[in-house]
Order: C-alpha cells, then sequence, then structure tokens
C-alpha cells in the first residue's frame, strides 16, 4: 500500500525528477494513481559521471513506466561564479526556472515536486533561523504566476517513503553530498540540528514543527483569503496605490507581500517588501527596485507592477 497521506493531483504534471528516492516514490505514485503528467530532469553539470548516471536512471525509469521525460543541462558552477551565489541557491534557481520554462512550453501549468514532511520540518527550522518567513512552511498546492506548485507527498514522513520503495522492489540514486554536513545549510539541519533538537526535546520534535507550520499556515490561508476579496488591483493586474492611502503600514506590507507573491516573485523576503514599500510613495527618490529571480517592482501613475525576467530582458 502507497504511503499515506499522498494529495493525488487533479489535473496533468510536470515532474520534478532527479532520480533521488523522494522524487522517483512521488513517480511511482503518479503513474499508480493514472494522472498524466511530464517527468523534467535537470542536470547540474556539478557532480560529473555521477549526475550523468542519475540522468541516464531517470530517462530508464520513465521509459519502463512509458513517462514522457525531458532532459535539461546547466553549469551551475559557471552561473553562481557569476551571481556570487551559493551553488546550492544557485541550483535551486535554475532547478526553478528550468521547470516553469517547460510546463508552460507543454501548455502545462501545475509542477510536483517531491517534498515530504522531513522536508517541511527542515524548511520551518531553516525559515525560522533565517528570520524572515517566521514559522512558515512549504504549501501543499502554491500558485505563483501562471504556474502552480504542487507537493503531494508534503504529510507524509521520510521513513515511510523509504519502506514503500523497499516494499514495490523500486530502487533509486543516491547523492553522496547529501551525507555531508558540510555542502548545503539544509543537509546540517537534517543530520545535525533536528537529531539535537529531538535529543533535546527527548521525543520526535518533527510532528510539533510540522503542526506549528500548519497552524501558521492556516492563518497566512485566512489572510490571503481576505486580501483576494479586496480591490487591490486594476484591470490591467497592477497594484492599485490609493487603496493604500492611510492604512496601516503592517497592513501595506501584506499587501505588497501578497502581491508580489501571486505575481511569481520567487525567495521573498522581509528587505524584499521593505524595499518595494519604499518605492510606493510619489515623493520616493526611486519608483524602483530590483527582486529575486530578474523581476523588478515599478510604480508609475498611481499604479504598481512587477515586470517579469523575460519582460526585463526586451
Amino acid at each position: 500500500m502507497w504511503p499515506e497521506p499522498f494529495e493525488c493531483p487533479q489535473e496533468p504534471v510536470i515532474l520534478g525528477l532527479s532520480g533521488g528516492r523522494d522524487s522517483v516514490a512521488l513517480l511511482r505514485l503518479l503513474a499508480l494513481h493514472g494522472v498524466p503528467m511530464q517527468a523534467c530532469h535537470v542536470h547540474h553539470g556539478i557532480r560529473g559521471q555521477e549526475a550523468d548516471e542519475d540522468a541516464r536512471f531517470c530517462r530508464d525509469l520513465c521509459r519502463q513506466l512509458g513517462v514522457t521525460f525531458a532532459e535539461y543541462r546547466v553549469d551551475v558552477p559557471a552561473k553562481a561564479e557569476q551571481s556570487g551565489e551559493s551553488l546550492e541557491t544557485t541550483a535551486r534557481h535554475e532547478r526553478r526556472r528550468i521547470l516553469i520554462e517547460h510546463a508552460l512550453s507543454v501548455g502545462f501549468r501545475a509542477v510536483a515536486l517531491a517534498h515530504h514532511a522531513d522536508d517541511q520540518a527542515e524548511t520551518v527550522l531553516f525559515n525560522l533561523a533565517r528570520g524572515s518567513a517566521g514559522l512558515r512552511g512549504m504549501q501543499l498546492q502554491r500558485q505563483e504566476g501562471d504556474i502552480i506548485w504542487l507537493r503531494p507527498m508534503l504529510g507524509i514522513r521520510r521513513a515511510s517513503i523509504t519502506a514503500w520503495l523497499h516494499e514495490i522492489g523500486q530502487n533509486w540514486r543516491e547523492d553522496t553530498t547529501n551525507a555531508d554536513p558540510a555542502a548545503a545549510v539544509r543537509n546540517k539541519l537534517r543530520l545535525r540540528v533536528l537529531p539535537a533538537l529531538n535529543e533535546a526535546m527527548g521525543r520526535d520534535a518533527v510532528p510539533a514543527l510540522l503542526r506549528g507550520a500548519r497552524l501558521q499556515g492556516d492563518v497566512c490561508a485566512a489572510l490571503d483569503a481576505a486580501l483576494d476579496a479586496l480591490p487591490l488591483t486594476d484591470p490591467q493586474g497592477r497594484l492599485y496605490l490609493p487603496f493604500l492611502t492611510d492604512k496601516p503600514a503592517e497592513l501595506c506590507r501584506a499587501v505588497v507581500l501578497h502581491y508580489m507573491r501571486r505575481c511569481g516573485v520567487p525567495n521573498l523576503s522581509e528587505a524584499c517588501v521593505n524595499a518595494v514599500c519604499a518605492i510606493l510613495p510619489t515623493q520616493a527618490a526611486n519608483s524602483c527596485c530590483n527582486l529575486p529571480g530578474g523581476f523588478r517592482a515599478r510604480r508609475a501613475h498611481k499604479r504598481l507592477f512587477i515586470e517579469s525576467p523575460a519582460s526585463n530582458r526586451i
């Protein structure tokens, strides 16, 4: 029996397939439930022959299951050197970009990712330590711009996924860097911080972290619903700034954050929100500011709008 709770997608999806345990499990679960899909593998150009073998494994598995497969290659080390970002951050940005572009190119609007409950706990800790998102985790479903991000396994523990794959006789690829605490921040959280927290609490701390994230998610969902009901945008989808006149600063920040998320801006932080809020007054020295992912916020004619990376290159 497949691991529960599995939130089966109700529409065709692009699956981000790395070849690791979690994405392989999601591939098998989607196939088992008859979900129309295509698999997309991103070769980061980091791990040499090991990465080549990952791509070959994914291609062969999709062929066995009759799943359409697409492979993209990107030189993450070169892009990281150019941008000044870490390999981990650059790889994440490139995966996201490629998944979005591939989905739109084939007419899909949903992308399925293989994050599970233990990933969620790591995300909560990461966001708390970073200090920009509070007790916020990932969501089962979130729309950003034209893409809906789905995480059907977000309620399933890692151990259940592993046990199910063993039960059905399905192997997977192991990324050797995942076992190296020095390789990435999330590795340290998984290999050092969470075990130490479990020891300090005298129990498995993951359920409590998940519960906190769920409660915070309920609050955020309620706020999003309330903001969606307000006349915040004009017919062209631009944020109507006169609505924010004389509103509390806290509400203005919430509106700006909500608007940027709806426009698909990634990796938002308090600094991003504050930077955009600073350009809203008509007397502000600047009328535009840069945002993560190549996006840009611009104020004009009592409106705020977000320019996408594509429009910035025109």
